[in-house]
């Protein structure tokens, strides 16, 4: 077909289409290549250079989209957190036992990945001689801090606005909802990943065992509900 002939047909839109495959399909190649060089090497004895050729693109290509190996590895991190769940958005209030089920066991499922350990153990190892990666830490990869934190928060403060939760210290004392998020996430995680940080040799229980996020609810809601 004649450009002129391709172009009055679509021809554009489908050069725009096939360019932005061939950049999903590099972006894609340079995390999983980024990935199983930093676990099998660690993350200082791995270049940018060593990606690029694993990943089967060019160093111009790599360095135009991460400019810095902190970069890059910001990047593996965050795609370790994104996961297909069941809600997008908090789960409505009003019956916090039906949230924070759904909730947790999307976030069961989060935690028991394939290289969330691994990639936990090697920001432990490596963190006290790359200070570069305190800012990734900081801000994405901190276990109880990713998406599903925010999520769980915003979901918790809306259940407290309800009435049906109170969130109140042994004390007496009223705490934030982003404090009851990280003792509900804690709980989870102390079952599935915690341990696996200082054994390789743990076995974690099966992330769909409906007993690790029961168990969790059930505290939070003798805790917290203000129903009897």
């Amino acid at each position: 077909m004649p450009v002129a002939d391709r172009a009055e047909t679509g021809g554009d839109t489908c050069r725009t289409g096939y360019h932005a495959q061939i950049k999903e399909e590099n972006r894609a190649r340079i995390i999983r290549a980024a990935r199983d060089l930093f676990l099998a090497r660690g993350y200082d004895k791995t270049s940018l250079a060593q990606i690029a050729k694993q990943a089967r693109v060019s160093t111009g290509t790599l360095f135009k989209r991460y400019p810095t190996k902190a970069a890059l590895f910001a990047a593996v991190t965050s795609e370790q957190w994104q996961l297909d769940v069941e809600y997008a958005a908090p789960p409505p209030p009003g019956d916090p036992r039906f949230g924070l089920d759904h909730i947790g066991r999307d976030y069961a499922c989060l935690v028991s990945r394939p290289g969330t350990a691994a990639l936990c153990r090697l920001i432990i190892t490596e963190l006290p001689q790359m200070p570069e990666l305190a800012d990734i830490v900081g801000t994405g990869f901190a276990i109880d801090r990713g998406p599903f934190f925010d999520r769980l928060r915003d979901y918790l403060d809306t259940e407290a606005q309800a009435g049906t939760l109170d969130f109140r210290s042994a004390d007496g004392q009223p705490q934030p909802a982003s404090a009851v998020a990280e003792q509900f996430l804690g709980m989870i995680c102390s079952q599935l990943l915690w341990p696996q940080l200082v054994r390789t040799d743990f076995v974690p229980p099966n992330a769909t065992d409906p007993a690790i996020v029961d168990e969790a609810v059930a505290l939070m809601l003798h805790r917290y509900s203000t129903r009897s």
